[in-house]
């Protein structure tokens, strides 16, 4: 993509495209090299991503219309002697993120809302209905969660202790490589210790659990030396009732499908299928006859939405799909 405005207009622009996730793999390099120049220019990039951060959280629960409140900002600013109006920025490809911008700072003109983290201590959550949240940590690793999640880090000193607290969800972590200290997961009574790699980890009342994609991960007691050492394909578990850390081979093809919409189905009961279609789309689905619930389902689907989903399980197995009211009804032909 062709860039144009001053330098620091091009800053601003690939980094909104990068949090926006439509940068190019040219424009991602040389966003990635200008991070790494100084601290500060790291600094600035965090900041940009806490903002948006926090903007996508006082929009999902306060439920403003960015387009009302850019709109109100201006005749709230043009109201104003001798304030430059501020207009709709040229960069199509971040519309969306200046609105979010603007709307917050409408909320913080009216009513005083300090949407910034005061503490060292950056905490995010995701409420039980939310799709699926992407946070960048200050030395550039990647994470997606899962709804029902919460995690904490500390702003000020993560990239001399790369610590990432899990205090309860599910989060896929893609681990940027680092010259300083290794990357790890405090779960409680478990951590886990990344060693180069990619890992999907649980965390809930009765255990935790980690699922190595790439790379390795030492999962170990926080009170011992017991240690496992998972490698990809291998499922670590802790079970905190009886204080058990084991390992053994992961078995679910579709373990991270929550983060990545890619399905596989061998020979699976129809029944199973929908449950598992439930869990990642927040979709109600409701299967009518027992004929069509064991219907056994073998397919890779890779599809954003339901609606694609469905449309190709309809054809495989050869039933009838409505919608109604947000339910989607199945029913053999």
């Amino acid at each position: 993509m062709e860039k144009s405005g001053t330098n620091e207009e091009l800053i601003y622009s690939l980094i909104i495209d990068d949090l926006e996730q439509t940068i190019s793999d040219t424009d991602k390099q040389l966003l990635e090299e200008w991070r790494k120049a100084t601290e500060n220019n790291e600094k600035l990039y965090q900041d940009f991503a806490e903002v948006q951060l926090n903007i996508e959280k006082l929009y999902h629960k306060n439920g403003f219309d960015p387009q009302l409140s850019w709109n109100t900002l201006n005749n709230k600013l043009e109201s104003q002697a001798d304030t430059e109006v501020l207009k709709e920025p040229k960069h199509k490809g971040s519309t969306g993120l200046w609105y979010r911008v603007a709307a917050a700072v409408l909320v913080i003109i009216s009513i005083g809302y300090y949407f910034m983290s005061g503490s060292k201590y950056v905490v995010v959550s995701t409420t039980q209905s939310d799709v699926v949240s992407r946070v960048i940590l200050p030395d550039g690793t990647e994470l997606s969660l899962n709804a029902g999640t919460i995690i904490k880090y500390d702003k000020e000193n993560f990239n001399t202790d790369r610590k990432l607290v899990l205090e309860q969800g599910e989060v896929f972590i893609r681990v940027t490589r680092h010259s300083g200290s290794q990357f790890w997961i405090d779960l409680g009574d478990v951590e886990a210790r990344d060693i180069g790699t990619s890992f999907n980890v649980i965390k809930n009342e009765t255990q935790s659990s980690v699922i190595v994609e790439e790379g390795k991960v030492a999962m170990k007691l926080s009170t011992a030396a017991e240690q496992v050492l998972l490698s990809p394909g291998m499922l670590g578990v802790y079970n905190s009732e009886t204080e058990q850390l084991s390992r053994m081979n992961n078995t679910d093809p579709n373990y991270k499908a929550w983060a990545d919409k890619k399905f596989t189905f061998r020979a699976m009961p129809f029944e199973q299928v929908a449950a598992q279609l439930k869990k990642v789309y927040k979709v109600p689905l409701i299967i009518k006859g027992d004929d069509l619930k064991s219907r056994k389902l073998t397919a890779k689907l890779h599809y954003q939405t339901l609606d694609s989903v469905l449309e190709v399980i309809s054809a495989s197995l050869q039933c009838k799909v409505v919608k109604e009211q947000n339910v989607y009804v199945l029913s053999a032909n």
